[in-house]
């Protein structure tokens, strides 16, 4: 190895080593001591949902006080127990079974309500997922289409001056005075690409634009306002703000999910919940300065498929309570934790 390929390679080597260094020290400000320490993801707020037992489990039995269920179903547990009962007959059997149908109707109404303001919710965050993924192919496809034109240049770049260098270098066991044209286009020849090495560095995290105001499904979550396109159900969003009825840790729904965004090393571009420029960009509520990114894009795109299945898994309390109201599980109302049934009053939306 020449002088000029060992200074070419130093000058790599030194880069290489400082580039870490100087990407920690940029991350350090702005971010959560849990952030982006979890390497492999795993599932949170496990509904606890068994369809091979009579009893019915304890969010779900949370989900229907806050729904205001309970009520309907044990007037259809005691409406179904008086129509089987033997004792009664005639117009009493009648009228009997006549509430017991009204009773179903009514149930099912509020199960069928409750599941269409899920899809509502749903519908609205896969709308935004849909849009946010197209974006960050087409950033994704121009970083790599950059990378590979830089690799291309080095390449090129790197053959064509060696190539002129050791054609110098070829008469000069006659010439020495060839040496120095030699040694000069050697430099650039080892410089070149290590500096288009370094360069790649930089094009790893693609361009960097506007971010846009238009608020998305996350921005309610982070305290943002929101507008009529992006609110939540009344059901949807109480079941996010309470606490799983089995679960020892005492945290909300919605903060069990910040923690795992936070924590969540798939996403480099949200490490704290406090910061006002993260979450302005997340939530698209204000334009930052070169804030729409890859990073950012694949942070909003992993938060919004995470929030779509926290939100779908009520659909699974959904069918629980549907085989209650059809008699092939029993509601025990002494198991009902102490939830506040939650209207559209309580919760703000209209």
């Amino acid at each position: 190895m020449n002088k000029v390929e060992t200074v070419a390679l130093l000058s790599a080597l030194i880069f290489l080593q400082s580039a870490p260094a100087c990407l920690a020290q940029a991350t350090t400000t702005g971010r959560e001591t849990t952030a982006n320490t979890l390497e492999i993801p795993k599932q949170i707020l496990k509904t606890g949902v068994s369809l091979n037992t009579r009893t019915l489990s304890p969010n779900s039995l949370q989900l229907s006080t806050s729904i205001g269920l309970t009520p309907l179903l044990e007037q259809l547990q005691a409406a179904r127990s008086k129509v089987e009962s033997t004792t009664i007959g005639g117009d009493e059997n009648l009228n009997a079974r006549q509430s017991l149908l009204e009773l179903r109707q009514s149930v099912f109404e509020l199960i069928q309500r409750t599941n269409l303001e899920v899809d509502f919710a749903v519908a609205a965050i896969e709308a935004e997922h849909q849009v946010y993924e197209e974006i960050l192919s087409t950033f994704t496809s121009d970083r790599d289409k950059a990378i590979a034109k830089t690799n291309a240049i080095s390449f090129i770049s790197n053959g064509a001056l060696w190539a002129v260098c050791e054609a110098l270098a070829i008469p000069g066991y006659k010439n020495a005075l060839f040496a120095i044209p030699s040694g000069i286009v050697g430099i650039p020849a080892g410089v070149v690409p290590s500096i288009a090495s370094m360069y790649t560095f930089k094009q790893m995290s693609g361009k960097k634009k506007l971010s846009e105001v238009e608020p998305n499904m996350l921005a309610k979550i982070f305290g943002y306002p929101t507008n009529p396109d992006i609110e939540y159900p009344a059901s949807v969003w109480a079941f996010l703000n309470q606490t799983p009825a089995d679960d020892p840790q005492g945290k909300r729904r919605i903060d069990q999910l910040v923690d795992r965004w936070i924590a969540d090393s798939n996403m480099a571009g949200f490490t704290d919940r406090r910061s006002k420029k993260q979450l302005d960009v997340i939530t698209a509520s204000v334009a930052q300065k070169k804030g729409l990114s890859i990073a950012t894009l694949t942070s909003r795109s992993i938060m919004l498929q995470q929030l779509h299945a926290e939100v779908w898994k009520m659909k699974r309390m959904l069918l629980e309570l549907t085989m209650v109201a059809q008699g092939d599980k029993s509601l025990t109302v002494s198991q009902v934790p102490k939830t506040r049934s939650i209207g559209l009053k309580d919760s703000g939306l209209r």
